[in-house]
C-alpha cells in the first residue's frame, strides 16, 4: 500500500513530461494603453478600447477588436477577424481568409492570399494584391482593388453607396462582368470608364423616389478572355474605372 502511494506522484510527474501542455492562443485586453505583440505562435484574441494595436506575426487564428485606435498587422498566417469602430487598419500580408468590419477609418490590405471580406461605413478600402475571392461593401468611401493572377476561379463582389472605384485587372485576365451604376442628370459623363469591350446600356431618365433630380441606370455586361472569374459591381453614387495592366 505504501509502495503504491509513493509511486503515484512519480507516475503523474512522468506523464506530464511525456505529454506537455500545448500553448494556448493569447487573450489580452486594454482600456487605454497601446498593445504591441511581436509574435503570436498560436494566434490570439486582442481587444482595446482606446489604444493602438500592433502585431508582428500571428500563426494561428487572430481576432482583434478595437473601439478607438489604429491597428497594424505585419503577417497573419491563420484566419484573421478584425472589428474596429474608429481607426485605421493596415495589414501587410494575410495568408489565410480575412474578415474585416470597420465603422470609421481607412482599411488597407496589402497582400491577400486567401479570401477577403471587407464591410465599412466610412473610409477608403484598399487591397493592393488579391489572389482569391473578394467581397467589399462600403457606404461612404473610395475603393481601390488590384487583382493578381489566380490559379482558380474566383468571385469579385463589390457594392457601394457613395464613392469612386478603381479596379486593376492583371494581364490576361478572364472574367464575366455584371455591372450596375447610376448616373444623375447633373453628371456630364458616364460613371464608367473601361476598354474591355463590355456592352454598355443606358436606361431612361427617371425621378427617383424622394429625389428631385433625374437619374438613369448604367449597366455593363460581357465576357473577357475565358470568362472564368465572376465580377459583380453595384454602385448608387460614384464612378468606376476598370484598368487592365
Amino acid at each position: 500500500m505504501n509502495r503504491f502511494a509513493l509511486s503515484l506522484p512519480v507516475l503523474v510527474f512522468g506523464t506530464a513530461l511525456a505529454f506537455p501542455v500545448c500553448a494556448a492562443p493569447l487573450i489580452q485586453s486594454s482600456t487605454s494603453d497601446d498593445i504591441s505583440l511581436p509574435a503570436l505562435p498560436e494566434g490570439g484574441k486582442i481587444s482595446s478600447i482606446n489604444g493602438d494595436v500592433s502585431i508582428g506575426t500571428s500563426d494561428g487564428p487572430l481576432s482583434v477588436r478595437t473601439v478607438s485606435g489604429d491597428i497594424h498587422i505585419k503577417q497573419s498566417r491563420g484566419p484573421l477577424d478584425v472589428h474596429t469602430v474608429n481607426g485605421t487598419l493596415d495589414v501587410d500580408h494575410a495568408i489565410a481568409a480575412v474578415e474585416i468590419r470597420s465603422a470609421s477609418g481607412d482599411v488597407t490590405l496589402d497582400h491577400s492570399d486567401g479570401a477577403a471580406s471587407i464591410r465599412s461605413v466610412s473610409g477608403d478600402d484598399t487591397i493592393n494584391h488579391a489572389a482569391r475571392d473578394v467581397m467589399i461593401r462600403s457606404v461612404n468611401g473610395d475603393i481601390n482593388l488590384t487583382l493578381d493572377a489566380a490559379p482558380q476561379m474566383r468571385t469579385i463582389d463589390i457594392g457601394t453607396v457613395s464613392g469612386d472605384m478603381m479596379i486593376h485587372l492583371p494581364h490576361g485576365f478572364g472574367g464575366t462582368f455584371d455591372i450596375h451604376l447610376k448616373q444623375r442628370r447633373s453628371d456630364k459623363t458616364l460613371p464608367l470608364e473601361q476598354s474591355l469591350g463590355l456592352t454598355v446600356q443606358t436606361g431612361n431618365w427617371e425621378k427617383e423616389s424622394g429625389g428631385s433630380e433625374e437619374a438613369r441606370t448604367i449597366t455593363a455586361t460581357g465576357k473577357v478572355g475565358d470568362g472564368r472569374d465572376h465580377v459583380v459591381i453595384h454602385s448608387v453614387t460614384g464612378t468606376l474605372k476598370l484598368v487592365q495592366d
